[in-house]
């Protein structure tokens, strides 16, 4: 086979299976669509969950060629008055290229400076959220900021949550926004291939350190009941210890492209 083959086949193999996985994963969702959820807005999160996965996942590679995307502070301290530091962070198998629409869209709205950063999912969410620590002291030593915002997504906010609460970040937080965050595990976690994806099945001992939040906690989840990942859905709820803002359709990755989590992060990042 010619390398011209094998790029064909892998072009046309990549839809195929993104098709497979959506229409795999939402008969799941259907299956246990709660009555109050309208099958049109399930039907909206799926279609709408095709075309963010067909668009978006292409980039992945190309992380090291977007690593600074996000990067808005100067070399120079951050003047008094100006908004905290934003750290992006990505979930499962994915990169800081994920934030390519969302941050952006955050930026425009003038939040910031962002900081995207790339960590290897597959290991510990533990190391997962030891380079998170180091990341935020690089940041806040960068700009002059004592605290910074935290904005992530799937596993980063676990990751998140863990550097919070067990290895002492939370003096560097001024709020965590997470987005489609398995806060009290998912089901997808028991088929998980690597470590980290273990460490967010429901009932896993590291589930387990992060029950509840602290309470009074800054913390927003923003997540869907049509999310075809996070199983049951309501494991992202972080209430009455946090904020819940709750869509019925938007799926996994197209929470990441929705102008009304835009403007849900930004009422209160900006505040």
């Amino acid at each position: 086979m010619t390398v011209t083959h094998a790029l064909v086949w892998l072009l046309a193999l990549f839809p195929i299976g993104c098709t497979s996985y959506i229409l795999v994963t939402y008969a799941i969702v259907l299956a246990e669509r709660p009555r109050a959820v309208p099958l049109s807005a399930t039907a909206r999160a799926a279609a709408t969950e095709l075309f963010v996965t067909l668009t978006l996942l292409p980039f992945w590679p190309l992380w090291m060629l977007f690593g600074a995307a996000y990067d808005r502070a100067s070399d120079g301290e951050i003047a008094e008055g100006e908004r905290r530091p934003i750290v992006l962070l990505h979930g499962f198998a994915l990169t800081q290229t994920s934030w390519l629409v969302l941050g952006r869209r955050l930026a425009r709205r003038g939040l910031g400076p962002l900081f995207g950063t790339t960590y290897f999912s597959l290991q510990s969410v533990r190391t997962s959220a030891e380079h998170l620590s180091m990341f935020v002291e690089e940041v806040c030593k960068r700009t002059g900021a004592a605290r910074v915002d935290i904005v992530a997504h799937s596993m980063g906010g676990v990751v998140a949550r863990y550097y919070l609460e067990r290895l002492g970040g939370a003096a560097r937080l001024g709020r965590l926004v997470t987005i489609a965050s398995p806060h009290g595990g998912t089901r997808m976690g028991r088929f998980g291939f690597a470590e980290g994806a273990r460490d967010l099945a429901i009932g896993s001992k590291l589930i387990a350190e992060l029950t509840p939040p602290p309470a009074g906690a800054p913390y927003t989840s923003i997540w869907s009941r049509s999310d075809s990942i996070v199983l049951p859905q309501a494991s992202s709820s972080i209430a009455p210890h946090g904020e819940d803002l709750v869509f019925d359709d938007l799926g996994h990755l197209s929470l990441l492209a929705s102008r009304r989590v835009v403007a849900a992060i930004a009422a209160r990042l900006g505040a």
